[in-house]
């Protein structure tokens, strides 16, 4: 007997229903399995403890493999698109994308051919334009399918219904209730069992005017179901409708919290009722909302096995690893996970993981454990069995000895949060070795010992098996606000229901096929039952809405309109006969600081930090934010001043000229670094250390001209035979320091390390081309020499009558001629001399004061004996020509790096001068000291080095050090560079 019956929204699954069913269940003497749209259908029903078979279609096509006695294997949808992966993976001529691509292909094929099978066809059927997936199709239906008999969702119903033979399935029969219609594989499903003689009952829900229930009834009609007609039941009250706009998705679940806790009085929580319009986006954040309001959720605590730190250890650290484990920031990951499995108290994981990253040691026990790990990662083959690698996991996890260590943290450890922790972590364990376990047992079962994959399919596979899985941490409460789904509202008796996230594009959804198929292609296609078009989709979300006003006395509606007045999100078009009630009743955050009342302690000091911080009076203002309030005004005005007593003790009356620009650049940063001397923290680098870079690169030039024997030297003795030998001792030179480089940056690949050391091999010949350019092929320069090579000097600056400071530093060239000299200064990197913005500030001093140190020193006869033996007759009143740097980046550049004086700018220039580079009338000491004000600039500087250490960057770096204990604003940066400008 095949019959169609109406039903009231409230009576699907109902006691009295059920009971009825179980009651003729019992008379026949067969089972009476009881189908429902959902899981929440399913738990709700299996309450009531009737004594019924509840089951879903994917049940029904179980039933029926087993009794055809058909072996195979369940694999999930997701699970089906690794299996493509690893198939499209097997056949370079075919495929030559990257990985990255390769997934996303194998995901799109599968579910083309999941789409296929969803729509009642066959690989015979395929459209035209997927002729080209055919082979790959049959590919996988031939080697998974039949060969595996690894059998997904689609697959099971399709081979449950191609069974011919009469089963004996022993049902008295099926009683299908809640749905509203049916996918063409659950009719393909219902059409079988009516070929069976099986007995079929359908509840339809009673919805009025809902199209999707007459298209049900039609199709059912055509498998020869009878339809009873339907009762008339009373009208329902309409309910009292409420609409409100909220500025986000937090505001929004905050506002109907809030509406929920005023009216608990009158409305008790067990007749509260929140349907999420969009489960994804709200589920995680309203149950992390109403946890802090202390407001219950009907729904059990769960966790999700995925976050359990056990199979992280697993998933990311060891089966995602490439296993190539080259330094110590490879193993870094593991170490990590590992110390936090081991729950120890917090000093000694920092301790522990500090040390590693120090010295790459641990402690014995911790060794051993890391050692196995690593053992594990590296046996584990490139393609195996799948039972291979489960097993291998199994045995990795007993013998990893977590479980011993976990019980012995249970004996003696007191914190509450920490043994939660180490509960999860068992129930994980246990939870994965049972998975495991199970997976072996059915693939042993049904004799799949030879299933092959490659390691990182089963990765993933395994990371997939787990994405569903949860463990319980608390029972449901009995009393509390109940949550529900579009798809399982009906169950909802209470009296007011929220539903919340109700945007334009969210519901309705945008329905579209899976894989490459399109809504044309149905036109075309011989599908069975139901074809899946966007109208018929669209007719059940009319029904779905239309329930929810035979459900409560009262519907509160709410969406997210945004924050920009002038471009608002949208309401669902199911809202539009209510658009007069959205104006202007909006959930914001403002809205909810200004409610007079508070629901606990957090809530009240939020709202009185929110008045406060707009500039209103608060009379009774807790310490804590005072606290706060105070500290961040601190902030705001980055004062950081030491008393006079240390004061007088970081005086220094000598300092470095590097000194002086890192204190201009920025007082808090040399204060970390020079005073406190606060290291950097480590960490892998992904670049070559500068500061080595820069040291090598000085080592070699100054070994490259001591070794050719130029230094002291005219230009012009630099001769053919050198040219010919220079540039092979210049690389020779470069190979032993390298070396150097390699040991300290041992972390970094030898691929990565040869990559650079051809960069800076091409920089070294760049710059002695540029060397020969402008200074020993230079024909106008022939008499000047290069005087010296890093020459450290001392400069006694009188600032005023009263102060005079010693400023050092080292000279990394010195070019000298009869009349004059130049100073150079090499850098590795970028190098600029703009003397309003960096000079005059004091950023640039060290060219400025170089200058002025080796005017005096010339002045006071220091190289007296040297320019004797230079020159035939000793040069009096030498004079700076000019400064630049020179960058490795451009070499052959004097434009915006260099300052000369003005005689020597113009085509004729032996200097090879560009017209940009700074102009000066004189170069002479305090002529130039006094123009730029260069003495006021370092007397601050130096006066604020010992005293003064606030948050006033100059120039504000984003490599900085120190930027993640920086309290640095915005406007205190535009300040400091705007400062110069």
């Amino acid at each position: 007997m095949l019959i169609v019956k109406s039903s009231p929204l409230k009576a699907v699954a109902s006691a009295d229903r059920l009971t009825e069913w179980f009651q003729k269940q019992r008379k026949s003497g067969k089972p009476i399995y009881y189908i429902l749209p959902s899981n929440k259908y399913l738990q709700e029903a299996r309450k009531c403890k009737v004594g019924m078979a509840f089951k879903t279609f994917d049940d029904l096509a179980d039933l029926v493999l087993q009794k055809a006695k058909v072996d195979y294997f369940p694999v999930s949808e997701s699970e089906r698109a690794l299996f493509f992966q690893e198939l499209l993976a097997r056949n370079p001529q075919r495929f030559f994308q990257q990985s990255a691509e390769l997934r996303h292909k194998a995901k799109a094929y599968a579910d083309t051919y999941g789409q296929l099978k969803r729509l009642g066809l066959t690989i015979n059927d395929l459209p035209p334009q997927f002729k080209e997936m055919e082979l790959v199709f049959q590919e996988y239906e031939t080697e998974w399918v039949q060969k595996q008999r690894l059998l997904d969702p689609e697959n099971r119903i399709h081979q449950a219904v191609a069974i011919k033979q009469q089963l004996d399935l022993n049902l008295e029969g099926i009683v299908i209730d809640g749905y509203l219609d049916f996918s063409t594989v659950q009719y393909m499903m219902i059409a079988y069992f009516v070929a069976l003689g099986v007995e079929i009952t359908v509840y339809l829900p009673a919805i009025e005017a809902a199209e999707i229930i007459s298209e049900t009834k039609a199709e059912l009609r055509n498998l020869g179901f009878k339809i009873e007609p339907e009762p008339q039941y009373l009208k329902e009250i309409e309910p009292q409708i409420e609409v409100f706009s909220a500025t986000t998705s937090k505001e929004e679940i905050y506002g109907v919290l809030q509406e929920i806790v005023k009216n608990h009085q009158q409305v008790p929580l067990s007749e509260v009722g929140i349907l999420l319009a969009d489960e994804n986006t709200y589920h995680s954040k309203l149950t992390k909302i109403a946890f802090e309001k202390q407001i219950p959720i009907t729904q059990p605590q769960k966790s999700d096995v995925k976050r359990s730190l056990l199979f992280q250890l697993m998933f990311q650290s060891l089966l995602k690893h490439n296993g190539r484990f080259l330094s110590r920031w490879d193993y870094l990951d593991i170490v990590d996970t590992l110390l936090r499995l081991h729950f120890l108290t917090s000093n000694d994981y920092i301790k522990q993981k500090k040390r590693f990253i120090d010295t790459g040691f641990l402690d014995s026990n911790l060794k051993e454990s890391l050692e196995k790990m690593l053992e594990f990662r590296k046996s584990l083959p490139k393609k195996a069995s799948l039972i291979t690698y489960l097993k291998a996991v199994i045995e990795f996890l007993e013998t990893s000895q977590l479980t011993l260590k976990w019980k012995e943290k249970l004996f003696i450890e007191t914190n509450t949060a920490k043994l939660k922790q180490i509960r999860f972590e068992w129930k994980a364990y246990d939870y994965i070795m049972n998975f495991l376990a199970q997976k072996i047992a059915m693939l042993e079962m049904q004799e799949l010992h030879g299933l092959q994959v490659s390691d990182h399919i089963f990765a993933d596979w395994l990371n997939e098996g787990m994405q569903k899985a949860t463990i319980y941490v608390e029972r449901a409460p009995k009393q509390g606000v109940q949550l529900f789904t579009f798809r399982d509202v009906a169950l909802f008796k209470g009296s007011h229901l929220y539903v919340i996230g109700m945007n334009e594009g969210t519901y309705p959804k945008g329905h579209k096929l899976s894989g490459y198929f399109q809504e044309t292609d149905l036109k075309h296609l011989p599908i069975p039952f139901a074809s899946p078009t966007r109208k018929l989709f669209r007719q059940k979300e009319d029904a779905f809405f239309s329930q929810l006003f035979s459900l409560a006395d009262k519907l509160t509606f709410s969406y997210v309109v945004g924050l920009d007045p002038h471009h608002p999100l949208l309401p669902s078009p199911y809202l539009e006969r209510w658009k007069s009630q959205i104006e202007g009743r909006k959930y914001s955050a403002v809205n909810r600081f200004t409610e007079n009342e508070s629901d606990s302690k957090r809530d009240y000091e939020e709202k009185v930090a929110y008045h406060v911080g707009i500039g209103k009076r608060v009379t009774s203002f807790p310490q804590k934010l005072e606290n706060i309030a105070n500290k961040l005004a601190a902030h705001e005005r980055g004062t950081e001043e030491v008393s006079e007593s240390w004061a007088e003790k970081l005086r220094r009356d000598k300092m470095s000229v590097t000194m002086l620009e890192s204190y201009a650049m920025c007082p808090f940063k040399y204060a970390l670094e020079r005073i406190l001397n606060i290291q950097e923290p480590l960490e892998k680098r992904t670049t070559l250390d500068f500061r080595d870079t820069g040291s090598m690169l000085h080592t070699i030039i100054e070994k490259f001209y001591h070794q050719l024997n130029l230094i002291g030297k005219p230009f012009g003795m630099f001769s053919d035979d050198m040219n010919e030998t220079a540039e092979t001792v210049l690389i020779d030179i470069f190979e032993k320091e390298w070396t150097a480089i390699e040991a300290k940056h041992q972390d970094f690949s030898m691929l990565k390390l040869a990559i650079e050391k051809v960069e800076w091999e091409k920089k070294l010949r760049k710059w002695w081309l540029a060397e020969k350019k402008h200074f020993w092929k230079n024909k106008h320069l022939q008499s000047m020499q290069l005087f010296r090579l890093e020459e450290a000097i001392e400069l006694e600056l009188p600032l005023d009558t009263d102060t005079t400071i010693t400023l050092s530093g080292k000279i990394d060239r010195i070019d000298l001629d009869e009349d004059g000299f130049v100073i150079y200064d090499y850098k590795s990197g970028f190098a600029s001399l703009h003397f309003e913005r960096e000079v005059r500030p004091g950023l640039k001093l060290q060219l400025p004061l170089y200058l002025v140190a080796m005017e005096t020193r010339l002045a006071n006869g220091h190289y007296q004996l040297a320019l004797a033996t230079t020159f035939t007759e000793v040069p009096h009143n030498l004079t700076a020509h000019g400064a630049a740097y020179i960058s490795l980046r451009d070499p052959q550049k004097r434009a915006g790096n260099s300052v000369w004086r003005e005689e020597h700018f113009g085509k004729n220039s032996p200097f090879s001068i560009h017209a940009s580079a700074t102009k000066e009338e004189t170069l002479e000491a305090e002529t130039f000291l006094a123009k730029y004000e260069l003495k006021q600039r370092i007397k601050a500087l130096w006066e604020g080095s010992r005293q003064d250490f606030s948050v006033k960057p100059l120039k504000c770096i984003n490599s900085c050090l120190y930027k993640p204990v920086c309290r640095v604003t915005q406007d205190q940066i535009e300040a400091g560079e705007g400062e110069w400008k």
